[in-house]
């Protein structure tokens, strides 16, 4: 019963090596792609520091045709993007839509953390430097309204706002931010000075 029970325990310990051991594997495969930007069809903005890699490649890897058009209507546009006008739905894919925004950015106190279960969100800032707050830390946070299904948000405040212990950044034309539904984010904010962005948003559902 001993040799059997010392078996037991080698067998555990060497799935768990393996299953680290894939995981590493795959990990280190998601940011080879990444790093490599071939993703990016040309478009010349780097992702956050902050990135989900990782989930990232799930889900280009379960849509690659639709996320090289995205990118490749990025690289379109950006030499044009400050003079193109503001248009909601202004391009559309399989499991995505594209808006052109002007958007006036607001004190802190003004905004709030939200969350998407179903749905990405990419944000380009084009001009303009909007400040942008992201948790994934759900401990740090309370959850100020119930989630809305119909319009796949809801929201949070920090528990304790007194404390600077979440990631924070201010968008520059060479950045785009891309949240999963496990990035908590705060967009909007007053950056530098209050001013008014021009911003490009892609709503891409999650795929399951």
């Amino acid at each position: 019963m001993k040799n059997l029970s010392v078996l037991t325990l080698i067998g555990v310990a060497a799935l768990a090596l393996v299953s680290c051991g894939t995981q590493k594997n795959a990990a280190s495969k998601a940011y080879t792609w990444y790093e490599s930007k071939s993703w990016q069809q040309g478009f010349p903005v780097d992702g956050y520091d902050a990135m989900d890699v990782a989930t990232f490649y799930d889900q280009y890897q379960k849509a690659p045709a639709m996320y090289d058009s995205i990118f490749a209507w990025l690289a379109e546009i950006h030499p044009k993007a400050t003079s193109l006008p503001a248009q909601k739905n202004v391009m559309t894919w399989s499991h995505a839509t594209a808006h052109i925004q002007d958007l006036e950015l607001r004190p802190l106190d003004k905004c709030k953390f939200e969350q998407h279960r179903e749905h990405i969100d990419l944000q380009w800032d084009v001009t303009g430097a909007e400040r942008y707050g992201m948790v994934r830390d759900t401990a740090l946070l309370i959850p100020t309204n119930d989630y809305n299904a119909k319009k796949d948000v809801q929201n949070f405040r920090l528990r304790e706002p007194e404390k600077d212990n979440y990631y924070q950044a201010s968008s520059v034309p060479g950045k785009f931010f891309l949240f999963f539904p496990g990035d908590i984010h705060r967009p909007c904010q007053i950056g530098n000075r209050p001013e008014t962005v021009r911003k490009i948003v892609v709503k891409l559902e999650y795929l399951h």
